[in-house]
């Protein structure tokens, strides 16, 4: 028997009871208009119960990374919600909707380039399989105890202005707690309150030649300390661009 809302079975009911038979099946089977479930009631879930976030093809785009998926809301923690992560790039073109890329080349320079840096191909020979795949093997040693993460500061945040919200930009792959221990480890702060972040695009520029180049997203994560800090800027005597404090006249 299909699990119906209070209000459908109200309706069916003062339809059942317009024909003059109150029975408990009419009420729960109803006429014929009551009969067809309408798309409305169709998702309807118990109390407790997921709801029904991603439907059709809505899975899809989210799969490729199209839909961002919102904040799972119902849970109880929901102050406590993690940074969102970059979408992987799927291993396998296996999606055929509409966006499809027909004709995949697969090249090899991606090898080639992560073999000559690893281990200076073609000039060297491979280390062992064994040693490869151990975390002593040089690149994943070097990742793990030096990691290559580029967290920069805005300097217009705190230049010449006292504030207890510097602003970096950091990886968008590096969460608050690794941006914590960073900025302890590296840069001794240890007065973080909270960390505020947003994701961002990376900035779209064209080369020499005028090809479309882009730089990796990165997010920009506020940093509220609870003692304020500033960068004052102060000039050297003699040093700046026009002595007299006049600008430069224009050349005609």
């Amino acid at each position: 028997m299909k699990r119906l809302s209070s209000h459908h079975a109200i309706v069916c009911g003062a339809a059942s009871a317009t024909a003059a038979s109150t029975r408990f099946g009419d009420v729960v089977g109803g006429g014929s208009s009551c009969t067809a479930t309408s798309p409305l009631f169709a998702a309807q879930r118990g109390r407790f119960y997921r709801p029904l976030v991603n439907q059709g093809i809505n899975l899809w785009r989210s799969r490729m990374g199209r839909l961002h998926k919102g904040w799972t809301t119902w849970e109880y923690n929901r102050d406590v919600i993690p940074d969102p992560r970059p979408f992987p790039e799927p291993a396998v073109n296996n999606y055929f909707g509409r966006s499809r890329i027909w004709n995949p080349i697969a090249g090899k320079i991606g090898l080639v380039n992560r073999k000559a840096e690893e281990w200076g191909w073609p000039h060297q020979r491979p280390p062992p399989t064994g040693l490869r795949r151990s975390p002593e093997y040089f690149p994943f040693f070097f990742s793990r105890y030096f990691p290559d993460v580029e967290v920069r500061l805005v300097l217009d945040s705190v230049l010449n202005n006292e504030t207890t919200r510097p602003i970096f930009h950091i990886p968008q792959d590096m969460s608050k707690q690794e941006l914590v221990n960073y900025l302890k480890n590296i840069y001794n702060i240890d007065n973080v309150v909270r960390i505020r972040v947003r994701n961002m695009r990376g900035r779209r520029f064209k080369n020499e030649v005028g090809e479309i180049k882009s730089l990796p997203d990165y997010k920009v994560a506020v940093v509220e300390l609870d003692s304020p800090v500033s960068i004052v800027f102060k000039q050297i005597k003699g040093t700046e661009d026009t002595p007299d404090n006049k600008p430069a006249a224009q050349i005609t």
